[in-house]
């Protein structure tokens, strides 16, 4: 269902499912269902079928007539679509963590923007302040979030303990992919980003499968690795260790925190680095 689709095989207009401050991100959202799947298992993706354009090239011809008029030819990355997370799960996040008016969730969920949405696990990072402590519907924790977009929605990890989700499989997850651009890609992983979404429909992983007893919540879901756009060549010499580091220190927090004295977050801790120290051997 979700087999490789080449530019030319469509004319259908592509829209924009995200931005930033370094360019666009542009889809053909005609070409997936919206699937309800209840699985709890999980596995590791990482986008295949990448290519990189300049502007000179020849298949910008297919996809210049399927941007807004106005469009040109630029440095472009063109890679795998990551299908993103069904409506229920949308609405699940909404219900349990919006920290506005009630009578806004519907429009929320219904919001055509809403439906790329892609989750950041961040297991190295927990809510902090009054919106950790104010409660939603069912008396859940509200997030921090104040706007309607769910596109690239931060999960915190007492988000994810309050839904019962895997979190130290998703720091044993994270740490394989991590292993793997380090030591077998041999690049420094600088400013890559992890997001959970839909499986491919093969339900093959890229780096491994990592199967969830804990929570259904999501249901049927992988942990995807994107934006390679930072990474450069990872020497394997004591300065490429330096370099990892300090690459590490500067992500987002996909990783978990060593320092916080919390008891939970140190257990995640030593899962991750056990599989890093692992890995490298």
């Amino acid at each position: 269902m979700f087999s490789e689709i080449t530019i030319a095989q469509s004319s259908t207009p592509f829209e924009r499912i995200g931005f930033g401050s370094c360019g666009s991100v542009w889809a053909d959202t005609s070409r997936y269902p919206d699937i309800d799947q209840c699985d709890s298992s999980f596995c590791i993706n990482i986008p295949s079928h990448t290519a990189f354009l300049n502007p000179g090239a020849p298949t910008w011809g297919d996809i210049i007539p399927r941007l807004p008029a106005d469009s040109k030819p630029c440095q472009a990355l063109v890679s795998e679509r990551i299908l993103p997370v069904p409506r229920p799960v949308r609405r699940l996040l909404v219900e349990r963590f919006w920290n506005g008016p009630a009578d806004k969730m519907d429009s929320i969920i219904n919001d055509k923007r809403n439906e790329h949405c892609l989750i950041r696990p961040y297991i190295g990072r927990r809510r902090t302040g009054a919106n950790a402590n104010s409660t939603g519907p069912g008396g859940h924790r509200r997030s921090m979030l104040r706007s309607i977009s769910l596109r690239n929605y931060p999960l915190h990890l007492d988000q994810m303990e309050a839904l019962g989700l895997p979190t130290r499989e998703y720091a044993s997850a994270i740490a394989d992919a991590l292993a793997f651009l380090l030591w077998v890609a041999e690049i420094d992983a600088c400013d890559v980003e992890y997001v959970l979404a839909r499986p491919r429909a093969s339900g093959n992983a890229s780096l491994g499968t990592h199967c969830s007893t804990g929570s259904s919540a999501l249901g049927h879901h992988a942990l995807w690795v994107l934006d390679f756009d930072c990474c450069k060549p990872l020497p394997m010499t004591l300065e490429g260790v330096h370099r990892a580091v300090e690459r590490f220190w500067r992500n987002n927090p996909f990783y978990p925190n060593p320092d916080t004295k919390c008891e939970e977050d140190e257990a995640l801790w030593e899962v991750f680095r056990g599989i890093l120290e692992v890995s490298k051997n």
